[in-house]
C-alpha cells in the first residue's frame, strides 16, 4: 500500500489558507449568531436538518453551475467519506455535550483544536514547528481565555466534558485528513459531502427530540444560516488544502474577535477589560505568526537563490 503524502506547499497556499481560516471563521459566527436566534423555538436536530437541507440544495446546484458534475462520484473516496463520517461525529459530540455545558466552556475546549494540530503536524506532515509558532499557539490561546472566561464555577465534570473534548480530536483528525484530500477532488465536491453528512444527522435526531413546526421567520433564518454555512464550510476545506496546518490553523482564534462583534451589533453586549485583552493577544498572535512565515519564506528563497547562483 502506498503510504500518504501531503502535497507540496507553495509560496502563495498559506497566504490564501489563512484568508480563508479567516473567512470561515466569521461565517460560522454569523451562522451561530442566526441559529441563537430561532434556537429557543426548534429542537437542535430540527435547526440542522433545516439548515442541512438548503445548505445541500445550495453546494449541489453550485456543483453543477461550476461544471462539476462528472466529479460528484468522487464523494466515495475514501478520505472524503472519512472527513465527512469525521465531521458528522464532532456535530454529534459538540451538540451533545453543549446541552449539559456553559457556552463558554465547551468554546473553550473546542479550541484547543489548534494546540493538537500543531502537535500532530510535526511527526504526521513533517512540518517544522520551531518555538516562536508554539509561543504564538500559546499567547493566542491565552487570549481566548481572556475573552471567554470558561467556568467561574470550574469546568462540569462527567460525560458532557469527556464529549467535548473527544470532539476537539475528531476535529484536528478530521483537518488533518483534510489535508492529504487528493488535490485534483474539487473543494465544493468535500463541501457537499459535508453538508449530507451533517444534514442527515440532524434529520437522524428528530425522532428522539420531536417537531415543532417552524415559522417562516425561523425558515428564512435558517436559510440564511444554510448559506454562511456552505461558505464557511467550503472556505475550512479550502484553508487545509496545500498549506502547512501548523501555520493556518491557530487563525481560526479569530473566531472571537467575530464573537465580540456579534455580542455588541445583534445582543448588546460589550466586552470588558479582559476581553479587550484577550482580543490584542488574538489579532498579535495571528500577525505575529504571519511575520515570521514572511521571514521564514525569505530565507528560504534566499537559500534557493543563493543554491541557483553557485559556479
Amino acid at each position: 500500500m502506498t503510504p500518504l503524502t501531503a502535497p507540496a506547499v507553495d509560496d502563495g497556499a498559506n497566504r490564501r489558507g489563512i484568508i480563508a481560516m479567516c473567512t470561515a471563521m466569521a461565517c460560522f459566527m454569523t451562522n451561530d449568531t442566526l441559529v441563537k436566534l430561532v434556537a429557543r423555538d426548534l429542537p437542535s436536530g430540527e435547526i440542522i436538518a433545516i439548515r442541512g437541507g438548503f445548505a445541500t440544495l445550495m453546494v449541489f446546484a453550485w456543483l453543477v453551475v461550476a461544471g462539476h458534475a462528472r466529479q460528484i462520484g468522487m464523494v466515495a473516496s475514501p478520505l472524503v467519506a472519512s472527513r465527512a463520517g469525521l465531521e458528522a461525529i464532532v456535530a454529534f459530540l459538540f451538540i451533545t455535550a453543549i446541552a449539559d455545558m456553559p457556552i463558554a466552556d465547551i468554546t473553550a475546549i473546542f479550541l484547543i483544536t489548534p494546540l493538537l494540530i500543531t502537535a500532530l503536524s510535526g511527526p504526521l506532515l513533517k512540518e517544522q514547528v520551531g518555538w516562536r509558532r508554539w509561543s504564538a499557539v500559546t499567547a493566542g490561546f491565552i487570549g481566548m481565555l481572556l475573552v471567554v472566561k470558561p467556568g467561574g464555577a470550574g469546568f462540569v465534570a462527567g460525560s458532557a466534558t469527556a464529549m467535548a473534548l473527544a470532539s476537539v480530536v475528531f476535529c484536528a483528525v478530521r483537518d488533518m485528513v483534510t489535508r492529504f484530500i487528493d488535490p485534483r477532488i474539487p473543494t465544493i465536491v468535500i463541501t457537499l459531502t459535508t453538508c449530507v453528512a451533517v444534514g442527515g444527522f440532524g434529520a437522524a435526531m428528530i425522532p428522539f427530540q420531536g417537531w415543532v413546526a417552524p415559522t417562516t421567520t425561523h425558515v428564512l433564518i435558517l436559510l440564511a444560516a444554510a448559506t454562511v454555512v456552505v461558505v464557511g464550510n467550503h472556505a475550512m476545506i479550502l484553508a487545509f488544502r496545500g498549506v502547512e496546518v501548523s501555520l493556518v490553523s491557530p487563525f481560526r482564534y479569530s473566531v472571537m474577535v467575530w464573537a465580540i462583534v456579534s455580542g455588541i451589533t445583534v445582543f448588546g453586549e460589550w466586552p470588558d477589560a479582559a476581553s479587550w485583552a484577550g482580543i490584542a493577544l488574538i489579532v498579535g498572535a495571528g500577525l505575529y505568526t504571519l511575520h515570521r512565515e514572511r521571514v521564514r519564506l525569505r530565507i528560504r528563497d534566499a537559500k534557493v537563490e543563493a543554491e541557483t547562483t553557485l559556479p
